[in-house]
Protein backbone atom coordinates (compact mmCIF):
# COMPACT_ATOMS: atom_id res chain seq x y z
CA UNK A 1 0.00 0.00 0.00
CA UNK A 2 2.87 2.41 0.84
CA UNK A 3 4.49 1.71 -2.53
CA UNK A 4 1.20 2.40 -4.29
CA UNK A 5 0.92 5.72 -2.50
CA UNK A 6 4.45 6.69 -3.55
CA UNK A 7 3.75 5.81 -7.17
CA UNK A 8 0.56 7.85 -7.00
CA UNK A 9 2.52 10.80 -5.67
CA UNK A 10 4.79 10.72 -8.72
CA UNK A 11 1.78 10.36 -11.04
CA UNK A 12 0.01 13.31 -9.47
CA UNK A 13 3.14 15.48 -9.73
CA UNK A 14 3.29 14.72 -13.44
CA UNK A 15 -0.32 15.51 -14.36
CA UNK A 16 -1.42 18.29 -12.03
CA UNK A 17 0.35 21.23 -13.67
CA UNK A 18 -2.50 23.60 -12.82
CA UNK A 19 -3.48 26.65 -10.83
CA UNK A 20 0.04 28.19 -10.59
CA UNK A 21 3.60 27.85 -11.85
CA UNK A 22 4.93 26.48 -8.57
CA UNK A 23 2.75 23.35 -8.85
CA UNK A 24 1.39 23.84 -5.34
CA UNK A 25 -1.65 21.63 -5.88
CA UNK A 26 0.55 18.66 -6.82
CA UNK A 27 2.90 19.30 -3.90
CA UNK A 28 -0.02 19.57 -1.50
CA UNK A 29 -1.57 16.31 -2.69
CA UNK A 30 1.81 14.63 -2.46
CA UNK A 31 2.04 15.71 1.19
CA UNK A 32 -1.43 14.26 1.79
CA UNK A 33 -0.27 10.97 0.26
CA UNK A 34 2.80 11.04 2.52
CA UNK A 35 0.51 11.53 5.53
CA UNK A 36 -1.59 8.48 4.66
CA UNK A 37 1.50 6.34 4.11
CA UNK A 38 1.99 6.37 7.90
CA UNK A 39 -1.48 7.25 9.24
CA UNK A 40 -4.84 5.57 8.75
CA UNK A 41 -7.14 8.56 9.11
CA UNK A 42 -7.21 12.35 8.76
CA UNK A 43 -9.87 15.01 9.03
CA UNK A 44 -10.21 17.91 6.62
CA UNK A 45 -9.61 20.32 9.51
CA UNK A 46 -6.40 18.55 10.49
CA UNK A 47 -5.02 18.55 6.95
CA UNK A 48 -6.12 22.14 6.45
CA UNK A 49 -4.07 23.28 9.44
CA UNK A 50 -1.04 21.16 8.57
CA UNK A 51 -0.94 22.27 4.95
CA UNK A 52 -2.14 25.85 5.42
CA UNK A 53 -4.93 25.32 2.90
CA UNK A 54 -8.65 26.02 3.02
CA UNK A 55 -11.14 23.33 3.97
CA UNK A 56 -12.69 23.47 0.49
CA UNK A 57 -9.28 22.98 -1.14
CA UNK A 58 -8.53 19.95 1.04
CA UNK A 59 -11.93 18.48 0.23
CA UNK A 60 -11.19 18.75 -3.49
CA UNK A 61 -7.80 17.13 -2.98
CA UNK A 62 -9.32 14.25 -1.04
CA UNK A 63 -12.00 13.79 -3.68
CA UNK A 64 -9.33 13.56 -6.35
CA UNK A 65 -7.24 11.06 -4.38
CA UNK A 66 -10.35 9.00 -3.67
CA UNK A 67 -11.16 8.95 -7.39
CA UNK A 68 -7.64 7.56 -7.93
CA UNK A 69 -8.49 4.71 -5.55
CA UNK A 70 -5.92 5.80 -2.97
CA UNK A 71 -8.25 6.81 -0.15
CA UNK A 72 -11.85 6.44 0.98
CA UNK A 73 -13.70 9.63 1.76
CA UNK A 74 -15.61 10.07 4.97
CA UNK A 75 -18.01 12.84 5.92
CA UNK A 76 -15.27 14.77 7.73
CA UNK A 77 -12.11 13.63 5.98
CA UNK A 78 -10.70 10.38 4.62
CA UNK A 79 -9.33 7.00 5.64
CA UNK A 80 -6.61 4.90 4.06
CA UNK A 81 -7.78 1.86 2.14
CA UNK A 82 -7.19 -1.40 4.02
CA UNK A 83 -3.58 -2.53 3.54
CA UNK A 84 -3.96 -6.24 4.24
CA UNK A 85 -6.34 -8.75 5.78
CA UNK A 86 -4.79 -8.57 9.26
CA UNK A 87 -4.77 -4.77 9.59
CA UNK A 88 -6.70 -3.53 12.61
CA UNK A 89 -7.16 0.13 13.40
CA UNK A 90 -6.23 1.17 16.94
CA UNK A 91 -9.22 1.42 19.27
CA UNK A 92 -8.58 5.04 20.23
CA UNK A 93 -8.21 5.99 16.56
CA UNK A 94 -11.36 4.11 15.53
CA UNK A 95 -13.43 6.00 18.11
CA UNK A 96 -12.65 9.35 16.46
CA UNK A 97 -12.88 8.13 12.85
CA UNK A 98 -16.09 8.61 10.81
CA UNK A 99 -17.96 9.79 13.89
CA UNK A 100 -20.71 11.52 11.88
CA UNK A 101 -21.28 8.35 9.87
CA UNK A 102 -21.45 6.14 12.94
CA UNK A 103 -23.79 8.53 14.71
CA UNK A 104 -26.12 8.50 11.69
CA UNK A 105 -26.10 4.70 11.61
CA UNK A 106 -26.88 4.51 15.32
CA UNK A 107 -29.85 6.85 14.95
CA UNK A 108 -31.20 4.73 12.08
CA UNK A 109 -30.93 1.63 14.26
CA UNK A 110 -33.05 3.17 17.01
CA UNK A 111 -35.85 3.80 14.52
CA UNK A 112 -36.41 0.05 14.02
CA UNK A 113 -36.46 -0.92 17.69
CA UNK A 114 -39.73 -1.75 19.44
CA UNK A 115 -40.62 -1.72 23.16
CA UNK A 116 -39.76 -4.91 25.01
CA UNK A 117 -37.31 -6.25 22.45
CA UNK A 118 -34.02 -7.93 23.28
CA UNK A 119 -30.99 -6.83 21.31
CA UNK A 120 -27.32 -7.84 21.06
CA UNK A 121 -24.71 -5.14 20.56
CA UNK A 122 -21.16 -6.33 19.95
CA UNK A 123 -17.91 -4.44 20.27
CA UNK A 124 -16.71 -1.79 17.81
CA UNK A 125 -16.64 2.01 17.71
CA UNK A 126 -19.97 1.95 15.82
CA UNK A 127 -21.38 -0.18 18.64
CA UNK A 128 -20.37 2.50 21.09
CA UNK A 129 -22.28 5.13 19.14
CA UNK A 130 -25.25 2.76 19.19
CA UNK A 131 -24.86 2.50 22.96
CA UNK A 132 -25.16 6.28 23.26
CA UNK A 133 -28.25 6.34 21.03
CA UNK A 134 -29.98 3.52 22.92
CA UNK A 135 -29.21 5.18 26.27
CA UNK A 136 -31.18 8.24 25.17
CA UNK A 137 -34.27 6.24 24.21
CA UNK A 138 -37.16 5.74 26.61
CA UNK A 139 -38.66 2.42 25.49
CA UNK A 140 -37.88 -0.67 27.59
CA UNK A 141 -35.17 -2.87 26.07
CA UNK A 142 -33.02 -5.78 27.13
CA UNK A 143 -29.46 -5.25 25.87
CA UNK A 144 -26.80 -7.95 25.74
CA UNK A 145 -23.32 -6.64 25.04
CA UNK A 146 -19.73 -7.84 25.33
CA UNK A 147 -18.43 -4.27 25.06
CA UNK A 148 -17.32 -2.77 28.35
CA UNK A 149 -17.78 0.79 27.10
CA UNK A 150 -21.33 0.10 25.86
CA UNK A 151 -22.14 -1.61 29.16
CA UNK A 152 -20.87 1.41 31.09
CA UNK A 153 -23.00 3.73 28.94
CA UNK A 154 -26.17 1.68 29.52
CA UNK A 155 -25.64 0.78 33.19
CA UNK A 156 -28.33 2.05 35.56
CA UNK A 157 -30.59 3.34 32.79
CA UNK A 158 -34.18 2.87 33.96
CA UNK A 159 -35.42 1.63 30.58
CA UNK A 160 -32.55 -0.83 30.02
CA UNK A 161 -32.14 -4.36 31.34
CA UNK A 162 -28.42 -4.87 30.85
CA UNK A 163 -26.83 -8.31 30.39
CA UNK A 164 -23.05 -8.67 30.08
CA UNK A 165 -21.65 -12.11 29.21
CA UNK A 166 -18.45 -13.06 30.99
CA UNK A 167 -15.01 -13.15 29.48
CA UNK A 168 -11.56 -11.63 29.46
CA UNK A 169 -11.10 -8.03 28.37
CA UNK A 170 -8.93 -7.93 25.27
CA UNK A 171 -5.83 -5.82 25.78
CA UNK A 172 -6.12 -2.40 24.16
CA UNK A 173 -9.86 -2.76 23.53
CA UNK A 174 -13.18 -2.74 25.36
CA UNK A 175 -14.30 -6.21 24.30
CA UNK A 176 -14.91 -9.25 26.52
CA UNK A 177 -13.96 -12.52 24.84
CA UNK A 178 -13.57 -16.18 25.75
CA UNK A 179 -15.45 -19.44 26.12
CA UNK A 180 -17.43 -18.22 29.14
CA UNK A 181 -19.17 -15.56 27.09
CA UNK A 182 -19.54 -17.78 24.04
CA UNK A 183 -21.30 -20.48 26.08
CA UNK A 184 -23.63 -17.90 27.58
CA UNK A 185 -24.62 -16.51 24.19
CA UNK A 186 -25.48 -20.03 22.97
CA UNK A 187 -28.32 -20.07 25.50
CA UNK A 188 -29.93 -16.86 24.21
CA UNK A 189 -32.90 -16.22 21.93
CA UNK A 190 -32.97 -12.52 21.03
CA UNK A 191 -34.86 -10.30 18.61
CA UNK A 192 -31.98 -8.38 17.02
CA UNK A 193 -28.23 -8.64 16.64
CA UNK A 194 -26.41 -5.54 15.46
CA UNK A 195 -23.19 -6.79 13.91
CA UNK A 196 -20.19 -4.51 13.47
CA UNK A 197 -17.06 -5.65 11.63
CA UNK A 198 -13.77 -4.30 10.35
CA UNK A 199 -14.54 -5.13 6.71
CA UNK A 200 -17.29 -6.29 4.37
CA UNK A 201 -17.40 -7.34 0.73
CA UNK A 202 -20.03 -9.06 -1.40
CA UNK A 203 -19.28 -12.42 0.23
CA UNK A 204 -20.07 -11.12 3.71
CA UNK A 205 -18.62 -9.46 6.82
CA UNK A 206 -15.10 -10.29 7.99
CA UNK A 207 -12.94 -9.42 10.99
CA UNK A 208 -9.40 -9.63 12.36
CA UNK A 209 -9.87 -11.50 15.67
CA UNK A 210 -10.69 -15.21 15.62
CA UNK A 211 -12.00 -15.14 19.20
CA UNK A 212 -14.33 -12.28 18.33
CA UNK A 213 -15.52 -13.92 15.11
CA UNK A 214 -16.38 -17.13 16.97
CA UNK A 215 -18.49 -15.09 19.40
CA UNK A 216 -20.11 -13.13 16.57
CA UNK A 217 -21.18 -16.37 14.87
CA UNK A 218 -22.94 -17.44 18.05
CA UNK A 219 -24.61 -14.04 18.29
CA UNK A 220 -25.95 -14.47 14.75
CA UNK A 221 -27.39 -17.86 15.73
CA UNK A 222 -28.91 -16.40 18.91
CA UNK A 223 -30.89 -13.67 17.13
CA UNK A 224 -34.04 -13.80 15.01
CA UNK A 225 -32.44 -11.33 12.63
CA UNK A 226 -29.00 -9.84 12.11
CA UNK A 227 -28.38 -6.29 10.97
CA UNK A 228 -24.94 -5.36 9.68
CA UNK A 229 -24.09 -1.84 10.86
CA UNK A 230 -20.89 -0.53 9.27
CA UNK A 231 -19.79 2.82 7.93
CA UNK A 232 -19.13 3.20 4.21
CA UNK A 233 -15.33 3.10 4.53
CA UNK A 234 -15.50 -0.61 5.47
CA UNK A 235 -17.10 -1.73 2.19
CA UNK A 236 -15.11 -3.41 -0.55
CA UNK A 237 -12.43 -4.75 1.79
CA UNK A 238 -11.80 -8.09 3.46
CA UNK A 239 -10.25 -9.06 6.79
CA UNK A 240 -8.70 -12.44 7.53
CA UNK A 241 -11.64 -14.27 9.20
CA UNK A 242 -15.14 -14.77 7.76
CA UNK A 243 -17.95 -14.06 10.20
CA UNK A 244 -21.00 -15.38 8.31
CA UNK A 245 -22.07 -15.42 4.67
CA UNK A 246 -24.15 -12.49 3.51
CA UNK A 247 -27.29 -14.63 3.31
CA UNK A 248 -27.29 -14.74 7.13
CA UNK A 249 -27.66 -10.94 7.24
CA UNK A 250 -31.21 -9.57 6.98
CA UNK A 251 -30.40 -5.88 6.56
CA UNK A 252 -27.51 -3.50 6.15
CA UNK A 253 -27.44 -0.01 7.63
CA UNK A 254 -24.69 2.32 6.44
CA UNK A 255 -24.13 6.00 5.71
CA UNK A 256 -24.45 8.30 2.71
CA UNK A 257 -20.79 7.87 1.75
CA UNK A 258 -21.41 4.61 -0.11
CA UNK A 259 -21.38 5.11 -3.89
CA UNK A 260 -24.54 4.48 -5.96
CA UNK A 261 -22.96 1.45 -7.64
CA UNK A 262 -22.00 -0.10 -4.31
CA UNK A 263 -25.45 0.61 -2.88
CA UNK A 264 -27.04 -1.28 -5.76
CA UNK A 265 -24.72 -4.27 -5.44
CA UNK A 266 -25.14 -4.71 -1.70
CA UNK A 267 -28.86 -3.96 -1.67
CA UNK A 268 -29.37 -6.93 -3.99
CA UNK A 269 -27.91 -9.25 -1.33
CA UNK A 270 -30.18 -8.47 1.65
CA UNK A 271 -33.87 -8.00 2.41
CA UNK A 272 -33.42 -4.41 3.58
CA UNK A 273 -30.76 -1.85 2.74
CA UNK A 274 -30.86 1.42 4.67
CA UNK A 275 -28.84 4.56 4.01
CA UNK A 276 -28.69 6.60 7.20
CA UNK A 277 -28.74 10.38 6.63
CA UNK A 278 -26.18 12.41 8.50
CA UNK A 279 -27.38 13.75 11.83
CA UNK A 280 -27.51 17.54 12.03
CA UNK A 281 -28.02 17.63 15.78
CA UNK A 282 -24.98 18.38 17.95
CA UNK A 283 -23.40 15.37 19.70
CA UNK A 284 -24.79 14.32 23.04
CA UNK A 285 -22.96 14.96 26.29
CA UNK A 286 -21.99 11.29 26.36
CA UNK A 287 -20.46 11.57 22.91
CA UNK A 288 -18.56 14.71 23.83
CA UNK A 289 -17.20 12.94 26.89
CA UNK A 290 -15.95 10.07 24.73
CA UNK A 291 -14.18 12.55 22.44
CA UNK A 292 -12.56 14.41 25.33
CA UNK A 293 -11.31 11.12 26.79
CA UNK A 294 -9.07 10.78 23.76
Amino acid sequence: MVMALRKARARLNEKNIVEDEDFLPAERRAKIIDWFSTSHVATTQELSKRLNASISTIRRDLDLLASEGLLKRTHGGAVRIRQNTTFEQRTDEARITSVEEKRAIAKAVTSILQPGQSIIIDSKSTSQQLGYAVSEMTIPLTVITNDVHVASTLANKDHITLVVPGGICRHGAYVLLGETGTKFVRELNCDHYFLCTHAVDLAGPTDTSLDLVQLQREMVRAAKETTLVVDSSKFGSRAIYNVVPMQDVKRIITDEGLSPDERERYAALVEEFIIAPYVDDPPSDLDEQSQLAH
